[in-house]
């Protein structure tokens, strides 16, 4: 039985870290939208309410190996970030193990800037990333670009079985992003980075939106990496006739200039742009 109360599955997370168990069951709650291995349900569904909760505590972590539950390939990012052993069972194996799972409320439980934060800390704190400051090398004005598909699943029984093998490039791009590249390097010059998020780890993903003061992008998983943006950043996102109310919920606490072009049209997104003020010196 899910328990509605989040509070209720913390006190039980506790009360079991106090016994020295050293795994856990753990079933994630969603909005009945979206999988754990796509990756903006998997950093906002999954490492947000572990790491607020401390999951990172125990040593293995158990999970259903089903379509709902699994990781898919984000499992090694999880090990990376958690520094723990992230393991999926079948139902049988699954229900061997004594206990019941914890339920852990999904994101819409933790709305407040405390809880941002805990989850920023810990990101920052694991990485050695000083949030505060800007790296001298990292671009200060980014745009994302949208690469190949790339798997996300390589358990063949899920695989067989998963449905949506689209890639965000072949539901939602820019138009014409290759202009806006174009425009980009020639203001902004040695400041700016054209980034394919599929070719970076984790890691350099958190520095690169910490690190940026402009970011240009379509509505879409990337914009989950939100979190780790100082306050002030300024996102402009090419909403491609799409919402998703979570990334509206981390700019606003985290105190981003989030701006939104419903026009998906090269011109009407460079005037836009052209049009912002940033500051490249600091």
């Amino acid at each position: 039985m899910i328990n509605k109360n989040p509070w209720s599955s913390r006190i039980v997370l506790i009360k079991i870290m106090f016994f020295y168990i050293k795994m856990v069951k753990i079933h994630n709650k969603r909005n009945n939208a979206g999988m754990l291995f796509h990756y903006a349900h998997f950093l906002c569904d999954c490492l947000y309410p572990e790491i607020i909760n401390k999951v990172y505590r125990f040593d293995t972590i158990h999970r259903l190996k089903s379509l709902e539950q699994t990781l898919g390939n984000f499992s090694k990012i999880y090990e990376d970030v958690m520094q723990n052993k992230s393991v999926e069972l079948n139902k049988k194996r699954f229900d061997e193990i004594k206990g019941r799972p914890i339920v852990l409320p999904n994101k819409n439980a933790y709305k407040t800037v405390w809880h941002m934060n805990v989850f920023r800390n810990y990101i920052f704190n694991r990485y050695n990333i000083e949030p505060n400051e800007y790296l001298q090398n990292s671009p200060k004005v980014i745009l994302v670009k949208r690469g190949k598909r790339v798997p996300l699943i390589k358990d063949p029984i899920l695989k067989s079985i998963n449905k949506n093998v689209t890639n965000g490039a072949e539901r939602r791009e820019i138009k014409g992003i290759n202009k806006i590249e174009r425009f980009f390097k020639k203001k902004y010059s040695h400041n700016f980075e054209a980034v394919y998020l599929e070719e970076k780890t984790f890691e350099e993903q958190v520095k690169l939106f910490n690190n940026a003061k402009l970011i240009v992008l379509a509505h879409g998983a990337a914009m989950s990496n939100m979190f780790f943006c100082k306050k002030g950043t300024k996102i402009v996102e090419v909403t491609c006739n799409k919402r998703w109310p979570f990334f509206d919920v981390i700019s606003s606490r985290l105190k981003l200039k989030h701006i939104k072009i419903h026009k998906n049209e090269p011109k009407h997104i460079i005037h836009i742009v052209s049009k912002l003020r940033i500051n490249l010196r600091k």
